[in-house]
């Protein structure tokens, strides 16, 4: 009888983190392959250089506060989009620290 529960709640889970309709499957999609993008490129080259503003933003907590944030709605909405996301917060974080060490 546990078995059973732990299963259905298992698949009572999986069928909620479901894409809702096409709209929500494609920009499921769209988002996971912009994000595996953004590693491919930030993950291939060390000490990759980012735009301006990010590296304006990094210093302010509040910032890398809101890259949390992102990061935890990506993954409520789409598991997929929440391990990309990790993977960019990851990349941006370790090459600002090196990079910030460096140019001190």
């Amino acid at each position: 009888m546990r078995v059973a529960s732990s299963v259905a709640s298992m698949e009572a889970f999986l069928k909620s983190m479901a894409p809702r309709g096409s709209l929500d499957g494609a920009l499921r999609l769209a988002v996971t392959v912009l994000l595996l993008a953004w590693n491919t490129v930030e993950g291939a080259v060390f000490e990759n250089e980012y735009p301006s503003s990010f590296v304006k933003l990094y210093p302010i907590p509040i910032w890398r506060f809101l890259f949390v944030l992102a990061l935890i709605a990506g993954a409520n909405w789409c598991p997929s989009v929440g391990i990309m996301f990790a993977f960019v917060t990851f990349f941006y974080v370790m090459d600002m620290e090196v990079t910030m060490d460096k140019w001190k």
